[in-house]
């Protein structure tokens, strides 16, 4: 008994130091292995619980190979989380050669930035720094909010093909719209258009080989991001590709919150009618939403794709839309959307507008958005009031009451699940693409979201917000001082799953 409270407590003591060395810092290996160790831990407490309390020679022994096998697992993968951290470097500067090497396929118009404000341009500026992606200067974009019509959009563009399709989701599903997206693929395979997809390997784990196969089957290059077998052995399973991108020709982009699959069009009745936000865009830009892709192709299979047909001239588009697109992963230091995201918060003057499906914030995020409602600025969260995890909810309730006591205003969205991830500052500049506010998307998950410097496009997100809040209730700090002992308990262990979440 002594024995088993003994490990007990060190197991505890061990995950109390992993979670506040997780709080304090934003080092690599400590973000990348504090999962391993919860997991770990609940097993060898479970593993003692039941050697404690049920008794026999062949359990204890199938118990304590158990815990071998587990440690064994727990060492390896440790150890090959910290080379990933030491081999960073390394990682970044092979595919920051190949992503100059596509930078010289292109030459984008360079211009003066006249028509939007010093502390726009003053982001831009700090963006370029820290991700190397300039802004683009000519553009056009449609926002797509939702429902059979964003899919239809994408379908429609894929159809008319001539070239080359690349797609890229974290989620791709064997259900209804993913094989409409799968007959089309076929469909322009087979006449020749050259067709790449790239899915997760975890978040697309159901879809089947018989899928897979029917696509290779006429010429469609499949690739999964790092798969259950090789994101274990490369102690990556906590990194995953979260990006929604689709190309056609290099002249038409698309990026968001939409993976492939029922759910997004509502046909889940257990999630119910989906919000989500989704940009068709065409001009300069695509030949960078192009090198995105090309990059995780690079990644993935170590092929150089280096064809200039792949990036088009882009004088069709003359409208005016500054736009830039920013990516972020565990293979950089920086953090970008992150910073992206800290950077607009600190950067406004009049208000913030931010819908997310995850409200799980790092001090420092958190201490934007309080100092941003201390100074004035209208700051608007609006989440999803049914979570698609329940514990989620928790953690997003966790911070309730720091907001609203500097003034944040939070909205929960009662019509269904919100997916969408969204910053609107000042009516000047957005943010859309598939970043989450979340520990997973900010500092574990590749992400790729598109900034927009233009006031038409504002406007157009500004009216769906508002669409957002007619069907939201918003929650007051005394909300937040009524709750019972049972909800603040709920709260509290939120918090224990901020670093998985």
């Amino acid at each position: 008994m002594i024995a088993f409270f003994t490990t007990t407590t060190g197991i505890l003591l061990l995950l109390i130091i992993s979670f506040n060395l997780f709080m304090l810092t934003n080092h690599g290996f400590v973000i990348g292995i504090y999962p391993y160790v919860v997991v770990t831990s609940l097993l060898f407490v479970l593993s003692l619980l039941i050697l404690h309390f049920f008794k026999g020679i062949l359990l204890a022994k199938i118990i304590k190979t158990l815990l071998i096998i587990i440690s064994v697992f727990m060492l390896f993968t440790l150890n090959q989380i910290w080379r990933n951290t030491q081999l960073l470097n390394k990682y970044q500067n092979n595919r920051s050669i190949y992503m100059d090497e596509l930078m010289r396929m292109t030459k984008d118009k360079v211009e003066k930035i006249e028509t939007i404000g010093e502390v726009e341009e003053g982001i831009v500026n700090l963006i370029e720094l820290n991700t190397g992606l300039p802004v683009t200067h000519y553009n056009k974009g449609k926002l797509l909010n939702g429902g059979v019509d964003t899919f239809d959009e994408m379908i429609e563009e894929i159809s008319n093909a001539k070239e080359h399709i690349h797609v890229e989701f974290f989620i791709l599903r064997n259900d209804r719209i993913g094989n409409k997206f799968k007959d089309v693929l076929i469909k322009k395979a087979k006449e020749g258009v050259k067709v790449r997809v790239i899915y997760d390997g975890l978040g697309s784990h159901k879809l089947g080989r018989r899928y897979i196969r029917q696509l290779r089957e006429v010429g469609v290059e499949v690739k999964a991001h790092d798969g259950y077998l090789s994101s274990i052995l490369k102690g990556k399973l906590n990194h995953r590709n979260h990006r929604k991108i689709v190309v056609v020709d290099g002249k038409v982009g698309f990026i968001g919150g939409f993976n492939l699959g029922d759910e997004y069009l509502g046909r889940d009745k257990n999630i119910g009618d989906w919000k989500d936000l989704q940009i068709r865009l065409e001009g300069e830009v695509v030949n960078w939403i192009q090198k995105i892709f090309l990059g995780d192709w690079y990644y993935i299979t170590g092929e150089k794709i280096l064809d200039k047909n792949y990036f088009p001239i882009q004088n069709d588009v003359t409208n005016f839309m500054p736009t830039q697109m920013i990516t972020s992963g565990f293979d950089t230091h920086w953090n970008e959307i992150s910073q992206l995201y800290f950077s607009m918060i600190n950067s406004a003057t009049e208000k913030i507008y931010i819908g997310t499906p995850y409200l799980i914030l790092n001090n420092s995020m958190l201490k934007a958005l309080q100092t941003a409602g201390l100074r004035g600025v209208d700051v608007r969260v609006i989440i999803p009031k049914k979570p698609d995890f329940f514990m989620v909810g928790w953690a997003n309730e966790s911070f309730f009451k720091r907001l609203l006591s500097a003034n944040v205003k939070i909205y929960q969205y009662e019509e269904g699940f919100l997916h969408a991830k969204v910053f609107l500052v000042d009516d000047k500049m957005v943010s859309i693409g598939s970043a989450n506010l979340n520990t997973r998307s900010l500092f574990l998950d590749y992400e790729v979201n598109a900034v927009i410097y233009d006031e038409q496009m504002a406007n157009q997100v500004l009216q769906e917000f508002h669409l957002y809040l007619n069907k939201s209730n918003e929650v007051t700090y005394q909300d937040e001082m009524k709750k019972s002992k049972l909800q603040k308990l709920k709260q509290w262990l939120g918090k224990t799953i901020i670093p998985f979440a």
